[in-house]
């Protein structure tokens, strides 16, 4: 008989997956594959599922097959519950939310309008399989393309760079760590009332995820 070792299997993440588009795609419960022992050292890191980085090892359980015993000469359906994301967006300017700001977030051909909440921040389920959206802001005459899933860890010098982009702090995402990236974290570091020192530490790892939202 073949060992659970033997059957289970990793996956490396690439560029725009997380943990939801894995379970999409294998067809195994989200909880599963993040609960499956192989991924204990992920939880333990406090690694959010959805926000992993190209190069992470993903432990993915083996599947457990369903049966059915059914009639023949008959025709029978059956129903497949496809897995959902939750998009998180936090609108704001100059450090401020955009409190109430009417929004159409369109995405696999579906727009959704509504607005934001007293904090600035948008939610919204959509599907796991989705990679591209376009937010736009009608009263402003503001509209951004999104790339769903390539939000990278803020303890990576990406998944910073990515955040203080977003947050207005950085011009373009740099393709290393440069002086440019450094001095963009002495600002923010300066505006939240942190030692200035440009390096990416603990304190302000936390502050650039409770500032962005995630």
């Amino acid at each position: 008989m073949r060992s659970r070792e033997d059957l289970m299997s990793t996956h490396k993440i690439m560029p725009g997956e997380c943990l939801s588009t894995l379970a999409e795609r294998t067809g195994l419960p989200f909880a599963t594959i993040w609960n499956d022992p192989g991924n204990a050292e992920l939880r333990a890191a406090g690694r959010d599922p959805n926000v992993l980085a190209p190069g992470d090892e993903v432990s993915l359980p083996p599947s457990t097959p369903r049966s059915f015993e059914v009639e023949a000469d008959d025709t029978y359906y059956f129903r497949v519950k496809r897995p959902q994301s939750v998009f998180r967006l936090r609108l704001q300017r100059n450090g401020e939310p955009l409190a109430n700001e009417p929004y159409v977030f369109t995405t696999g051909g579906r727009a959704l309008r509504g607005a934001a909440d007293g904090d600035g921040l948008i939610e919204a389920a959509i599907s796991a399989t989705l990679t591209r959206a376009t937010l736009l802001l009608p009263e402003r005459g503001e509209q951004y393309e999104i790339a769903l899933g390539h939000l990278e860890p803020a303890g990576h010098w990406r998944g910073a760079a990515q955040r203080l982009q977003n947050l207005g702090l950085c011009d373009g995402e740099p393709s290393e760590l440069n002086e440019d990236l450094h001095g963009a974290l002495r600002h923010f570091q300066a505006l939240r009332g942190l030692a200035v020192t440009g390096a990416l530490d603990e304190p302000t790892i936390a502050a650039l995820q409770e500032a962005h939202g995630c």
